[in-house]
């Protein structure tokens, strides 16, 4: 085993591990002979109908990055970039964020896609869906605000956490040698081969984001993004009516923990293992819903949503050798 396998081996251990080790502080004095009555009570045809929703908000994410892919001349069939998004949250489950990556890399192998192309559009996409999933957190705070203040009161450790590291002196000691490497690396080796390719392809990185900022389909972007987001929101909320003690809780309480949970999988471990469920139990507790309850709930519909995503995924992953390619699959706006 190379030095890089072993380090990737070690990142994916260390990352779960620190998701399971969330999970055993949250469970490790639970009744399981209680939490397993609690699941089994639940209406599991409910949840399963909530999987479509999943599945559907991806489908409408694959789309939204073809209109990115296509603004660059790139034309690769649109069953390969769906197929390439849903593979993406099973390769996630192996190692944290090495899903992105297979998604580009796979699309460029099989549709002859330049990896930088493929990467640059992917990142804009990644911006548009940050911007939404912070759009969600903004609404949600302002429509119910008690929540978002007695969260930080019953978690303090939440908030000390980001204020210590917003206050950390060593935050911006390494943001300045950043700053200050980059100068040097530019004014100092500007007549390397390196710095010469990498200005090439800053100049190739502008050119491409003018056209993305000039493509005619922004309102298809933002109709995809809404439909996505509503249809993720609805994969979540809909899992409330399985249960009892949460059918009641109302369309905003479903935001607001909706909303949470774009916070837990934000975290880089395995889809989003043990962050999730932080977020999801801490939140329902503060909405009334006794402990072993929220335990009960986090841990089925966590565990049940995990391996839909692991289903889709690996079809995505096998599908994609298969998908029909034209002998020619891009066409270019300009050569460069």
């Amino acid at each position: 085993m190379n030095s890089e396998s072993a380090k990737n081996v070690l990142k994916t251990l260390f990352s779960l591990a620190l998701g399971l080790s969330i999970i055993w502080l949250m469970y490790r004095n639970t009744d399981m002979k209680e939490l397993w009555e609690i699941i089994e009570s639940a209406n599991f045809g409910i949840i399963a109908f909530s999987l479509i929703f999943g599945l559907i908000g991806n489908i409408f994410r694959g789309l939204r990055w073809e209109l990115f892919v296509n603004s660059l001349g790139y034309h690769p069939p649109r069953s390969s970039l769906i197929y390439a998004t849903l593979g993406n949250y099973a390769v996630n489950f192996v190692l944290p964020r090495a899903g992105d990556v297979w998604r580009c890399g796979v699309v460029s192998k099989y549709d002859k896609i330049p990896l930088s192309k493929t990467i640059e559009t992917f990142l804009v996409d990644k911006m548009v869906d940050i911007v939404a999933g912070l759009t969600v957190i903004f609404f949600s705070v302002v429509f119910y605000i008690d929540f978002f203040i007695s969260y930080f009161n019953d978690n303090p450790q939440v908030g000390e956490s980001v204020i210590q590291f917003f206050s950390s002196p060593w935050l911006y000691v390494i943001l300045a040698l950043f700053i200050l490497a980059t100068i040097l690396f530019f004014t100092m080796f500007k007549k390397t081969k390196m710095v010469r390719k990498l200005k090439i392809y800053l100049s190739t990185l502008k050119y491409d984001m003018k056209l993305i900022a000039r493509m005619k389909e922004k309102k298809q972007i933002i109709i995809y993004t809404i439909l996505l987001w509503f249809c993720f929101y609805l994969y979540f909320y809909i899992c409330f009516f399985a249960f009892d003690f949460t059918k009641n809780l109302g369309p905003l309480a479903g935001l607001i923990v909706f909303a949470m949970t774009n916070i837990g999988i934000s975290v880089p471990v395995q889809g989003g293992i043990g962050p999730w469920h932080f977020v999801v139990i801490s939140s329902l507790l503060i909405l009334g819903v006794a402990d072993s309850q929220a335990l009960a709930f986090a841990g089925a519909v966590f565990a049940i949503q995990s391996v839909w995503q692991i289903l889709y995924g690996l079809f995505g992953v096998f599908a994609m050798p298969h998908v029909k390619r034209a002998d020619t699959s891009l066409e270019t706006i300009k050569t460069k």
